[in-house]
This record gives C-alpha cells, structure tokens and sequence, in this order.
C-alpha cells in the first residue's frame, strides 16, 4: 500500500532539518536533484526553506553515478551557493566529483559559525514521505540529548563486537576519542548535516577488526539481498568474500581494480528510536538502517583520490561494547540509554516522555526474520 504525503504534512520535519542544520535567513540554498527525487518533498522544502526566510532553488538533473562525473554547470552552481541540499539518491563526500567542487572557510560572528564551511552541505537521508514520518519529526533536542549518552558509554570502551544468528562474529577494537558520524548540537559538525541523523560511528579503521560479518543491505541498491554476502575479516583486511550475488560479484571486482579497497574501515551503529528498517531497506542509500542497526564497510583510505567504499547492515545483529549489549537484534538500543533521566528530562518537553522516546522494532514492520 502506498501511502500519499502532502505537503502540509512535512512542515515539521522541514523545520526539524532547519534547526538540525542552523540554517540562516537569507541563505542561498541550493536543492540539489535528479530525476528520481520526490516532487513532493522538493515542493515541501522550497516552501519550508522560503517561510524560514532563505533563498531556495532546485537544479535538476539526470542521474549521477556514485562515483561519476558531476557536470561542470552543477559544479559551479554548487561553488556559488551558501548551503548545499542533495537531495539525489547518490552520495559522493570524498569521490573525486566531491573534491573538485572546492570550499573555503566563512567569516562569521560566532565561534561555530567562523567554521562553517562554504558550501554547507546537507545530506537528505530518506525516500519519499521521510518529512512527514515520526523519524523526522522526532525532536532534535531529545536526539542530541540522547547522543551523548551514547557517546559516554561508547567513548568509553575500547572493543566493539558484531553477533548475528547467519554467524557474524566480528571484533575491532577502536579508540574511544574518536568516534564519528554523531550531532550534538545544532550545525555541529561545522561542514555537514546529515537529516534525519542518530548514529555513532565507533570503528574507523585506524584499530584491528577480525572475524566475519554477513550483509544484507548493501548501500546503493535497493532492498535485501537474495542472499547476506559475508567478508571475513583477518587484521582488518578483507580475506574472503562469498554470498551477495551479483553484489558480491562486484565487491571482487573492486578489489581486483582496487586492492586498498579490501580494507575494513567502518563498524557503526544507530540509536534514533524512530527509524523504521522497512523504510530504511525500500530506500536504495538504506539511510535509515544506518540509525537503525548495525553497518560495516570496506574502502581504499579516505583521502586516496582514487576512493572506493561498499558498506551495508548487519541485519538482526547484536552490537556489543566491551561485552556490554548496546542494540539488540531488533534494533532496540540498551534501555538505560533510552531511559537515560537526562533524555526523559528532554523529551518531557514533548509530552509523555516514554510515548515520546517510543522505538519501532524491526518486527513492528515485518522485517524482524532472518533468513
């Protein structure tokens, strides 16, 4: 059943991903788009940027592939803009097309806003009707509460460890210092916003990771897989690869034409109580499955100009921290983060703050069965 969203009804999340961003007014937004994008959502943001007070406009374009070309017009269009939106189903932070575009530091008043960089970007992380969904209404204030609750628990810790019943069983220890991927505040960090966010990146590669890992999503193509690809792991670098298909078929492909790409370089996990996994595996990116369970990825290093990355969900999976259950195989993150009195104090600005901080278990959209 499809379900019809009008504009009306992603005010909210407009506004959420407004304040998520601390957009200014009078800011030159460029809404990046292809043939693909929601007409609905690009109507919903026009109109939620245009009230705010910024100056929206949409470029439409023909699909980009994730690590080709972006035309030169776009480009330019991209150089001259105080805040960038992608709102195409591609994501190419750190491909050379995301490189060549350049950006330069703003001179502002404030401490935060001397580190923006221009273009601002912000990523739209969702397929249509995202906006008028619980996952991007959910207060931000209770999400950056509830961020770093997690991050003192996980900043803590020095093993991280991935469990499923398909036999995923990977170890990576990591440095507590370095976590990524997280928002705490509004803008922050001071080059992009991801929206809707919840997430904490705890493996970046520069620790150890061995063991093996079953995918089921791979980011970029839409759906499960037939069937889960599984990497083993030994000293962070990727010794085998089996499963997946035609994803897997291509997974060796790239590290034929990229040997650096057998790397690991990416344990994370999600904590926003409201991120659905049925929504988050009907969109191509899975963006909401990565607020939502566990994710591993394999790349060349972040900066080679050459760079490469395939990552995806570990469905149904356990994520330890030194021994600690912090998301459960429904994607249900430890009740004491949840329930932290802190987070109830925000989220009591709400309403009742347990309907408030409510999560949706995978089984709540059909998707909690292994194969």
């Amino acid at each position: 059943m499809t379900t019809t969203y009008e504009v009306a009804d992603m005010m909210i999340g407009v506004r959420n991903m407004i304040e998520a961003a601390d957009l200014r007014p009078r800011d030159q937004v460029l809404l990046l788009a292809d043939t693909r994008s929601d007409k609905t959502t690009l109507e919903a943001l026009t109109a939620g940027l245009r009230f705010f007070g910024a100056e929206p406009m949409t470029l439409l374009s023909e699909p980009i592939a994730r690590y080709g070309a972006v035309p030169q017009a776009v480009l330019e269009a991209m150089r001259a803009s105080d805040v960038v939106i992608w709102v195409w189903p591609v994501f190419i932070t750190f491909t050379p097309a995301h490189r060549a575009m350049g950006r330069k530091r703003e001179e502002s008043g404030t401490q935060l806003r001397e580190e923006r960089l221009k273009p601002y970007h912000i990523y739209f992380e969702g397929n249509a009707g995202l906006l008028a969904r619980d996952y991007a209404r959910f207060p931000n204030k209770v999400l950056w509460k509830l961020a770093e609750k997690v991050r003192e628990v996980v900043g803590s810790g020095k093993i991280v460890r991935l469990e499923d019943s398909l036999g995923t069983n990977l170890t990576a220890t990591y440095d507590g210092k370095r976590l990524y991927g997280m928002q705490f505040r509004a803008g922050d960090p001071p080059g992009r916003c991801h929206f809707p966010w919840g997430r904490c990146g705890v493996f970046n590669g520069d620790g150890v990771a061995n063991g093996e890992v079953f995918l089921s999503c791979v980011q970029g193509v839409a759906g499960r897989l037939a069937e889960p690809m599984r990497w083993k792991v030994k000293d962070s670098i990727i010794t085998e690869v089996d499963g997946g298909g035609e994803v897997g078929e291509e997974c060796l492909r790239l590290f034929k034409e990229f040997p650096e790409s057998k790397r690991l370089i990416e344990i994370m996990f999600g904590y926003h109580p409201k991120a659905s996994a049925q929504h988050g595996i009907d969109d191509p990116m899975h963006w909401e499955l990565i607020s939502k369970m566990p994710w591993a990825g394999l790349g060349t290093p972040r900066k080679d100009p050459n760079f490469r990355h395939m990552d995806g969900s570990v469905f149904n999976a356990r994520l330890y921290i030194d021994d600690r259950l912090i998301v459960d195989r429904h994607g249900m993150l430890d009740r004491s983060l949840l329930h932290h009195p802190d987070v109830l104090e925000a989220a009591s600005e709400f309403g009742d703050p347990y309907k408030v901080l409510a999560p949706v278990s995978h089984e709540a959209h059909g998707s909690g069965s292994a194969w």
